[in-house]
Parts: C-alpha cells; structure tokens; sequence
C-alpha cells in the first residue's frame, strides 16, 4: 500500500486503517503518505510526523517482502517539513538498494507515496525531490517497478531515455489511483493489481463501477531477451466507468 491511509492522520481514522489491515489474510506492505502526518498539529506536524503512524501502523520506515518470485522493499518518502511534498532520504536509499543487491535474480519492486517517474503527460515538478539522484541508483541495483501514488491518478509508464533506464535495464512506474475516498482526478475509484509470471508481469486496474470493482485496462511487460529491458506485450482499453466514489 503506497501511502495515505488517512485523510488528515487522526487518531480515529488510524484506528480504521488498523481495523481494515487487521481484517486482511494475506501478507501486506504499507508505507506513509503525506496524509498520514498531522496537517494542523503543526507542533506534532514538526517534531514528531510520525508518531500516530508508528504507534497504529508500524516503526518500520523500509518493510521488506519477498517470496520465490519477487522481493519488495518499502521507502518512506513523507515528512512534515512541507504540505504535500516528498523528499528520498539518502540513509533509506542506501538502505534499499543493499536489499535489492542480495537479490539478483527475482523481480524487485520498489513501493513509496511519491513518484520517481511520470509519463511526459505529468510535470516533473510532482516527483520527489531527490528523484534525479535516487534512480539511477535504483537502475543500479536492478529495481524493476516502482509503485507509487500521491497524485491520485493510475499509470503504467515505461520511462524514456532520459535517467530511467540504459541499453541494458530500465524500471517501470506504477501509480495507484484513489481507492477509497473522493479525492480522485476525474478517474473511478481503482487500485492496482499485478501478476507475475516468469519473466512477464501483468498490471490490471481494478476500478469501481459503482457496485463493485473490476477489471479495468491491463498491460503487460517482459524481460527483453538478452537485456533487462521491459518490453510492453500487451494492453487493454479501459472500459467506460463512472467517476462516482465508492
């Protein structure tokens, strides 16, 4: 889950957010977004962003999963220095690509709230500040996919030349939509779920069409043969949804 878990991190829709992670039976990854720090509380806004987090959610600022086919690493891109921006710490950054370098031969996704890549659609002016210096980094390493959100819109988007991939790898960027609130940028309410499958890994936009949610547009990536370039496969149309939140 790539953040905002809360609305204005009160300590009534954390005991929510608890609840619903408390219901869900399989493993789970949560980072914060910049929702989850206090926005009128400017002391606690200031001293302690992250206290209601930590003691609703969890202390762990860099979550790890991994299983025979992927290894995700969480980063924790939000702090209480402005309103909604993000920043990539340099501590958290070493810290992820060592656990990515262990990991040579599985998917490796990255999960924070703000994004690191955008189609040529969105201004830069949205990505996290630091992101010119932490890509490259994460190109290093092998990153796959970065999973994202922040801007309430969904996009898979291969990125150009341009710092986010070489002849030899480039990463992915998948931003989650809104879920569950009304804060959506003229889309459904959606998430976002991925299948992998050998070298090929699917994304499939789940979005709300009023009663239930459902399959929406889908894309496909593979491992370019002989290189670790992901190459597009396949894509869907998006189907007509209403923008009605859930």
């Amino acid at each position: 889950m790539s953040g905002d878990l809360t609305q204005r991190a009160r300590r009534a829709q954390y005991r929510e957010a608890r609840a619903f992670l408390d219901r869900l039976t399989v493993p789970y990854l949560v980072v914060p977004g910049n929702h989850d720090i206090p926005l009128y509380d400017v002391y606690r806004r200031f001293f302690s962003p992250m206290s209601r987090y930590e003691r609703f959610i969890s202390k762990n600022m860099t979550p790890f999963y991994e299983d025979d086919e992927m290894v995700v690493c969480g980063m924790n891109t939000a702090h209480g220095h402005t309103i909604k921006d993000g920043i990539v710490r340099p501590d958290q950054l070493a810290t992820v690509c060592k656990l990515f370098a262990l990991h040579p031969k599985r998917w490796k996704l990255l999960v924070a709230h703000h994004p690191f890549v955008v189609p040529r659609q969105i201004a830069e002016r949205h990505l996290v500040d630091g992101a010119a210096e932490a890509v490259p980094r994460l190109v290093a390493v092998k990153v796959d996919l970065i999973l994202t959100g922040h801007l309430h819109v969904s996009y898979a988007h291969a990125p150009d030349a341009a710092g986010y991939r070489n002849e030899e790898h480039s990463i992915l960027g998948v931003n989650a939509g809104t879920c569950c609130s009304n804060r959506h940028r003229g889309e459904p309410n959606s998430y976002n779920r991925l299948e992998i499958n050998g070298d090929v890994i699917t994304i499939v936009n789940r979005q709300w069409n009023g009663t239930q949610f459902v399959d929406g547009p889908e894309k496909a990536y593979r491992h370019g043969r002989g290189t670790e370039r992901l190459i597009k496969v396949a894509e869907t149309a998006p189907p007509a949804m209403p923008t009605k939140p859930a």
